[in-house]
């Protein structure tokens, strides 16, 4: 009688973590489905020293002659200030 308990309860348990995997499962793959196709979560953009690209929103940006030039590292950034003086 014991054994069918403990069987039962371990039953249960999977049961209940296979159902929330599941349930997780639909949810993240639901979010993919609403985004649409033309959605873009960041752009790629040409750091001009090592033509590097990198995401736009992780890269290091100077603002040169009204225009915003974004580099891959403090490196290149400082390269380019000291190659264009304003």
């Amino acid at each position: 009688m014991i054994k069918f308990l403990i069987l039962a309860v371990v039953g249960y348990i999977f049961y209940r973590a296979l159902k929330s995997m599941m349930i997780d499962s639909r949810a993240s793959s639901s979010d993919d489905m609403q985004r649409g196709p033309t959605d873009v979560d960041d752009v790629l953009v040409q750091d001009p020293i090592c033509k590097t690209y990198i995401p736009q929103r992780s890269g290091i940006h100077v603002r040169h002659k009204g225009q915003v030039i974004y580099f891959c590292s403090e490196a290149c950034r400082d390269r380019f200030i000291e190659d264009h003086p304003e």
